[in-house]
C-alpha cells in the first residue's frame, strides 16, 4: 500500500510541475528534503510523531524549508500532512525521480568491479549501455572487492555478470557433479 500511495502522490506532482515547466526544480527540492531528513534525523522523527499536532508539524516545515524550497512544493508538503501522508516523503521523492527518468528516458546503471574503473571506461561502458537500450544511461561505478574481477552491471531488474566469481562458482558446481 505505502508503494501505491507515494505513485499516486508522485504522479500528482509530476503532472503539476509538468504543466507549471517546474520539473527540475521539484526534483532539487525533494532532493534537498530528503538529504535534510538524511542530515536530521530527529526532524524525521518530529514528521512521524503522532503526537504533535498537523499545525506545528507545517510550523516546523516552515521554518525549516521556507528560505530552501519553491511555495508550491511546500505546500505539497502541507497537503501530505493534511492528510497524514508526510510518512511518505522520502517514498514519494523516490518515485517523482522515477517519473522524471522516465519521461527523460534514463536509465540508471550500476557498474560493480573489483577495483574502481577508470573514466575513459566508464564513459565506455556508459556509451555503449546507452546504445543498446536506446535510452540515456547514467553509469554509477561501484567497488566490491568479493566480485575479484570482471563487472557485474546492474540496470533496473536486470543483470548482466561477467564476474570471475561468478565463473569459479559455476566452475566449482560442474566439478562436483563430475566428482559425485
Amino acid at each position: 500500500m505505502a508503494e501505491l500511495v507515494a505513485n499516486r502522490y508522485a504522479m500528482a506532482l509530476f503532472e503539476v510541475a509538468s504543466e507549471n515547466n517546474t520539473i527540475e526544480s521539484v526534483q532539487k527540492d525533494l532532493r534537498f528534503i530528503v538529504d535534510s531528513l538524511d542530515e536530521n534525523p530527529k526532524l524525521e522523527e518530529l514528521f512521524r510523531s503522532p503526537l504533535i499536532k498537523d499545525k506545528e508539524i507545517k510550523q516546523i516545515m516552515q521554518e525549516c524549508f521556507v528560505s530552501s524550497i519553491e511555495s508550491k512544493v511546500l505546500n505539497f508538503l502541507f497537503v501530505l500532512v493534511d492528510k497524514r501522508r508526510q510518512n511518505y516523503i522520502r517514498r514519494i521523492a523516490n518515485q517523482f525521480k522515477i517519473l522524471v527518468d522516465k519521461a527523460n528516458n534514463v536509465a540508471e546503471a550500476t557498474a560493480v568491479t573489483a577495483e574502481p574503473m577508470r573514466d575513459e571506461d566508464l564513459v565506455l561502458l556508459k556509451e555503449k549501455l546507452s546504445k543498446a537500450t536506446k535510452k540515456n544511461v547514467s553509469l554509477i561505478n561501484k567497488v566490491d572487492t568479493e566480485v575479484l574481477g570482471g563487472i557485474l552491471i546492474k540496470m533496473g531488474d536486470k543483470e548482466i555478470d561477467g564476474t570471475v566469481k561468478r565463473r569459479l562458482g559455476e566452475l566449482k558446481e560442474q566439478l562436483t557433479k563430475i566428482i559425485v
